[in-house]
């Protein structure tokens, strides 16, 4: 009968799920990082990464005893830091579960967990500026450098022409293309805006 059941596995340990965020400051985070406080708990949760495996597996790969592999294996698995992936039968018709991580990533972040939100509102108001700021730039390398492609009479007036002669040089800093320096400069003036906010920030709350 034994020879019935399934005594492999398909389970992978691909995470392929949304990563999942941990602020230093949750409770959440205290828990994972309590669960992997031990040196054999981390080597647990790097041979699953290695490939799905059983409890008995796992006592064996990392070299303690049944028990100790189960008990973390059910804390790891508490803080969600690894899952029951699928079950087979050893050779004798047992059961067993076979573990694998979570199909979410963990990420945990050193801040406090009240400045997620703003953090994260920050950089999408950012998309929009990022956007015209690069569509500009194309318009930069459009007007000034010389499209060799196109036709005279398809040309368009360059700021190179409107104030004065124009060489190769003429057009370029450093041998970077006009848009590349428009870019670049915009967001040097983006990064320091940023850069104030945050330390103006900062001196808010320690104030």
């Amino acid at each position: 009968m034994s020879g019935l059941l399934p005594t492999g596995t398909s389970a992978s340990s691909e995470q392929n799920g949304e990563p999942r965020t941990l602020w230093l400051d949750s409770d959440d985070t205290g828990a994972v990082l309590s669960s992997l406080s031990s040196d054999t708990a981390r080597a647990i949760l790097s041979e699953l990464h290695d490939g799905p495996k059983t409890a008995s597996e796992v006592a064996a790969r990392v070299d303690t005893s049944l028990q100790n592999a189960r008990h973390h294996l059910s804390k790891l698995e508490t803080v969600g830091a690894i899952r029951t992936a699928d079950t087979r039968f050893s050779e004798k018709g047992r059961e067993m579960t076979v573990y694998a991580p979570s199909e979410e990533p963990l990420v945990v972040f050193v801040g406090r967990e009240d400045g997620k939100q703003g953090f994260f509102d920050s950089l999408r108001r950012l998309i929009p500026i990022l956007t015209v700021l690069g569509l500009a730039s194309l318009l930069v390398e459009w007007f000034v450098t010389p499209t060799i492609d196109r036709s005279p009479s398809e040309q368009l007036p360059r700021v190179g022409d409107a104030v004065g002669p124009s060489d190769s040089t003429a057009s370029t800093l450093f041998g970077l293309p006009p848009g590349v320096i428009f870019l670049a400069g915009g967001l040097l003036v983006v990064g320091l805006f940023v850069l104030g906010h945050r330390l103006q920030g900062s001196r808010s709350l320690n104030g």
